[in-house]
């Protein structure tokens, strides 16, 4: 009940402005009751939808402010942060409604606090794109200082996850695009990093577009303005620090936008994190965390190949295994768009496969009078050498020198290769991601693989998946050693 008369909240009301003279009177009019009182008024007002929820509890707790934010009208609060709250507003003159993000009281006085502040709508309001929230303007009045943004009609993705619980492919791809494009543009443009990017900090609208909102940590680390406050100095992301420091990546790094957007992206897809959740600092800091993610085709494993080897690369641990550019992993989500709408992603490599053949393989392989090894290699001296390698070991051979050339090869024949065996040394990071995405084809789990690394990439060693038929070998390799390794897996088979 509140605690005003129906005449003390009629003044209340002009006297605040959320309401003109002439609602007033009309409500005046259609209330006929005897001794009307303020709730009768305010749930009148409620009915017409001249006022809200937000503004009756203001009107009945004496607040004189909250009201209005310069030419703004608050309507509700639509979300709360550390330094900010957010509020979806009306233009008083044109009703144009926007969010408005208003530094929190506790912050006003502080001159350090609301150049920072204003310096992050100075910075986004720069940013012209239609994957970032866009700042109109920022005002200081008094005690008062706020920033007037685009009002998204939609949800953050933690919301929009909290409903869907996981989201298919195509939509996980379309909304790495997004997300991804705005950081190019961000980077390109102003060498703006995010440094805070979540599932709350990415808004999808109500027609599928995400945006990100939120660079005020990319404005504490572009600026000099924290350096005195060690507030503001120690507002860095811990997951950012911990990421730099366990990958050993220089701190501020632009590649970390891109891991944690992997991040993102693989809860989306597996409906869960790829970390524990925690909020303590010694358990976030562990840089075991980084290291023990359980691959995608684990937990989902119809996930289209050509989605999974891409989150999987953004999530290595190892800086240069990593996307090293946004417009790098911007041109292979575009890539990976494209191969799902023709059907070319397939994730578990039952279209490599002729119809029928799955069914009788088993007995086919078991027919099969020698052994082929597949090798992958793109230098002619060493792939000769492998090639009669295998041959005095008694196995057939096929070459072929890209490892983007294996789902053609298995399509026309399945039964093409009983193992395939990438060459690190010559191939490169190109080895390690076609030995990841060869182990996601499920129809073709029988086939074995064998990563043989040099001596200077044991590293890559950490980022792949291995199983009793993926095997990892690092040189100098003896014959007798690949002769054991052979002799294992198809006794395994």
């Amino acid at each position: 009940m509140s605690a005003y008369s129906f005449d003390g909240m009629m003044q209340r009301i002009l006297a605040v402005g959320v309401m003109s003279q002439r609602q007033i009177d009309e409500l005046r009019a259609e209330i006929r009751i005897k001794n009307p009182t303020a709730d009768h008024l305010l749930e009148a007002a409620l009915r017409h939808g001249w006022i809200t929820n937000y503004q009756v509890e203001r009107l009945n707790s004496g607040e004189e402010r909250g009201f209005f934010f310069g030419p703004y009208k608050a309507l509700y609060v639509a979300g709360a942060g550390t330094f900010a709250r957010v509020f979806r507003c009306v233009h008083t003159e044109d009703n144009t409604v926007v969010a408005i993000k208003v530094l929190r009281a506790r912050f006003s006085d502080n001159i350090a606090f609301i150049n920072h502040f204003m310096h992050e709508a100075k910075l986004v309001a720069e940013l012209n794109h239609p994957n970032i929230v866009p700042v109109y303007r920022a005002e200081s009045q008094g005690h008062l200082h706020f920033m007037a943004m685009e009002f998204v009609e939609g949800q953050t993705l933690r919301e929009f996850l909290k409903i869907r619980k996981k989201v298919d492919p195509k939509t996980v791809i379309q909304i790495g695009i997004d997300a991804c494009s705005g950081l190019e543009h961000a980077l390109r443009v102003k060498k703006l990093p995010h440094r805070d990017l979540k599932l709350s900090n990415i808004i999808l609208s109500s027609s599928g577009q995400a945006k990100l909102v939120d660079f005020g940590l990319a404005s504490i680390a572009q600026g000099k303005i924290a350096q005195d406050i060690p507030f503001l100095r120690n507002q860095q992301s811990i997951d950012y620090i911990a990421l730099e420091k366990a990958s050993g990546a220089p701190r501020m790094d632009d590649r970390s936008d891109l891991y944690f957007l992997g991040c993102i992206m693989y809860h989306l897809l597996c409906g869960v994190s790829p970390f524990i959740e925690t909020k303590d600092k010694a358990k976030r800091m562990d840089r075991s965390r980084f290291f023990s993610i359980k691959p995608i085709q684990n937990i989902e494993p119809d996930t289209p190949a050509v989605v999974s080897a891409l989150i999987n690369r953004a999530l290595m641990p190892n800086i240069g295994q990593r996307y090293q550019r946004a417009g790098e992993m911007l041109s292979d989500l575009r890539n990976a768009a494209r191969r799902l709408e023709t059907g070319g992603g397939d994730a578990t490599g039952t279209s490599s496969l002729r119809l029928g053949q799955q069914t009788d393989r088993k007995e086919r392989i078991k027919q099969l009078d020698t052994k082929t090894i597949l090798i992958i290699d793109s230098n002619p001296q060493t792939l000769d050498s492998l090639k009669n390698l295998m041959e005095k070991l008694h196995f057939k051979t096929l070459c072929c020198s890209s490892p983007d050339d294996l789902q053609k090869i298995f399509k026309q024949d399945d039964l093409a290769a009983q193992c395939v065996l990438f060459n690190g040394q010559s191939l490169g990071i190109r080895a390690v991601r076609g030995f990841n995405d060869f182990s996601q084809y499920r129809g073709l789990r029988d086939v074995g693989a064998i990563l043989m690394l040099d001596a200077g990439q044991t590293d890559w060693v950490d980022s792949v998946t291995l199983t009793p038929n993926r095997v990892v070998m690092t040189m100098p390799i003896k014959v007798r050693e690949i002769r054991e390794v052979l002799s294992q897996m198809f006794e395994e088979e």
